[in-house]
C-alpha cells in the first residue's frame, strides 16, 4: 500500500489563497483614498487569479481540481447534517463555497471594468456597451463587494469553528501545504506560471480591443 504523502495544498493554490485577502484590502483602501490606479490594477490581478484558479481546477494537483471536491448539493446538505465523512481536501459544503467565492470575485472584477465615477475614473470597457448596460453592470460593483465580504466573514467563521470546536486546524495546511497520502505528486510551479502568463496576455489583448476614450476637447 502506498503511504507516501504529498502536500494537501500545492504552492500555487496557497499563493492564490493568500493573495486574495491582500488584494481585497488593497482594493478597498485604494478606492476609499481615490488611488484609482492602484484599485484598477488590483482588479486586473483578481481577474487573472480567478482565471488561473478555474484553469487550475482542471489541470492542477489532485485536491485543487473541481473533480476532487465538487459534489452534488445533496452531498453538501448531508455533510452539514453530519452524515458525510471527513476526507482530505475541501468538504462538500466547502467545495460549493469555493465556487461561490470565485463567482463573486469574477463578478467584482468584471463589473469594475465597466465602472465610472463620471469624474476622474473610467473603467476600460465603459464604452464597449450601450449606456444602460454599462450602468447596470457598474451598479452591481458595490453591492457585490459587500456580498463578497459576507462570504469572507462566513469563511473566517467556519475556520474558527473548526479550530475551536472540532480542534481541526485548517489554517496551517494553507500555510505549509499539509500532507495527504491521496494527493499524488503536485503539479510543477512552472505550469502555474505559464497559465498566469497566458491569462495576463489574454486580458491585456482583450482590453486593448476596447473603444478608446474620445480625445480631449481643445
Amino acid at each position: 500500500m502506498n503511504t507516501r504523502k504529498a502536500p494537501l495544498w500545492d504552492l500555487p493554490v496557497r499563493l492564490f489563497h493568500w493573495s486574495l485577502p491582500l488584494l481585497m484590502i488593497t482594493a478597498w483602501v485604494s478606492a476609499e483614498y481615490d488611488a484609482m490606479d492602484v484599485h484598477e490594477w488590483c482588479g486586473y490581478t483578481v481577474l487573472v487569479l480567478v482565471g488561473f484558479r478555474i484553469v487550475w481546477g482542471f489541470i492542477g494537483s489532485r485536491h485543487a481540481r473541481f473533480s476532487d471536491f465538487l459534489r452534488p448539493p445533496a452531498a453538501a446538505l448531508r455533510y452539514l447534517r453530519g452524515m458525510e465523512p471527513e476526507r482530505p481536501g475541501h468538504n462538500p459544503a466547502g467545495g460549493w463555497s469555493v465556487i461561490a467565492m470565485l463567482t463573486l470575485l469574477a463578478a467584482q472584477g468584471v463589473t469594475g471594468l465597466f465602472n465610472s465615477d463620471d469624474l476622474s475614473f473610467e473603467g476600460p470597457l465603459v464604452r464597449a456597451l450601450d449606456r444602460d448596460s454599462v450602468d447596470a453592470l457598474a451598479a452591481w460593483h458595490e453591492p457585490n463587494f459587500w456580498l463578497l465580504l459576507s462570504l469572507v466573514a462566513l469563511h473566517i467563521g467556519t475556520v474558527l469553528f473548526y479550530l475551536l470546536r472540532r480542534q481541526k486546524n485548517l489554517i496551517a495546511p494553507m500555510l505549509n501545504g499539509g500532507e495527504s497520502s491521496a494527493a499524488g505528486a503536485p503539479r510543477p510551479l512552472w505550469l502555474a506560471l505559464v497559465v498566469i502568463a497566458v491569462l495576463s496576455g489574454l486580458l491585456y489583448w482583450g482590453l486593448s480591443l476596447a473603444p478608446p476614450p474620445p480625445p480631449p476637447f481643445l
